[in-house]
């Protein structure tokens, strides 16, 4: 992985931590994103000890803000004009439902909103990497989930689970959808199972907080760095190379995911609400456009 440079969403703690450590130690350059500065910082300073590499940076983050998200990727490409492995491993699991700035529900927001707006605000430097991976975290309950489109953001009815599993499917869709967009420039897209894995992520369900509990989690959850496996085989494995379109669990098995996951109607369905959502379509305009006057 030297000379490569990989991005990892989530960087500061749990899996993305894991990842962002792994990648280092097999050479990449690695760029952590991070909501927050301070703990963003302690764990770019804690990768950079623990994997001996002096090539890992922070970029500030806020996944829950669309304008946080085009300011990450505009800074990742102004310090690297070529990115070879994206890691969109960044998630919530919100047991109350909660609105983002942009008036988006904050599940669908971070869990699927901005991936799918980062990968494709960072899509120009990915194929200057190529060959190159996009590697998205979803989850094995992405079998339990339905694409509401009726009521997308649970503005009707809001149950904490549903909304998590309707983004892990959204997560497959995605990587389905951009895996075909992409066939033929060099850039894969595939998720990954990592498993069931003790992570902050829980830390909003009352029946993870006593620890009291913390013996019996730990018989029954992978570690990080276990989940991270995944994330890792898909970044990096030469086994993969070129490969696209596919789900990998953390033994590097590609596996079948949900039946709706494979559901085209409503993976382009999703693909042009997400697109209007987010508004995707002015920012790889404005894109083009710039280009184009470099290059005059």
């Amino acid at each position: 992985m030297r000379g490569r440079v990989c991005v990892v969403t989530g960087a500061n703690r749990g899996i993305g931590k894991a990842t962002a450590l792994g990648l280092a130690r097999l050479g990449a350059t690695v760029v952590m994103l991070s909501r927050d500065a301070e703990r963003g910082g302690a764990a770019c300073d804690e990768v950079r000890r623990d994997s001996e590499s002096a090539d890992v940076s922070l970029v500030v983050a806020d996944l829950a803000s669309l304008a946080s998200v085009r300011a990450a990727a505009a800074e990742v490409a102004r310090r690297h004009p070529a990115v070879h492995v994206l890691v969109n491993n960044a998630g919530v699991n919100l047991a109350r439902r909660t609105v983002t700035p942009d008036g988006l529900e904050m599940t669908l927001a971070v869990n699927h909103l901005a991936p799918f707006l980062l990968t494709g605000l960072l899509l120009p430097s990915l194929r200057r990497g190529a060959p190159s991976r996009v590697v998205t975290v979803t989850s094995e309950f992405e079998r339990f989930g339905r694409i509401r489109f009726d009521d997308l953001q649970g503005a009707r009815r809001y149950w904490g689970t549903l909304a998590y599993t309707q983004s892990k499917l959204a997560n497959v869709l995605f990587t389905y959808g951009l895996a075909a967009r992409l066939e033929g420039t060099g850039v894969t897209a595939n998720c990954v199972y990592p498993g069931l894995v003790a992570t902050d992520l829980l830390r909003d369900r009352a029946w993870w907080s006593p620890r009291w509990l913390r013996p019996l989690w730990a018989t029954i959850f992978l570690s990080p760095e276990q989940g991270a496996r995944a994330s890792l085989y898909a970044a990096s494995s030469p086994q993969v190379e070129g490969a696209s379109g596919r789900c990998y669990d953390r033994r590097g098995r590609s596996v079948r995911t949900s039946r709706r996951s494979y559901d085209v109607a409503a993976r382009e369905r999703l693909w042009r609400v997400s697109a209007d959502l987010t508004h995707l379509a002015a920012d790889q305009r404005e894109q083009a456009a710039a280009d184009e006057r470099r290059h005059r």
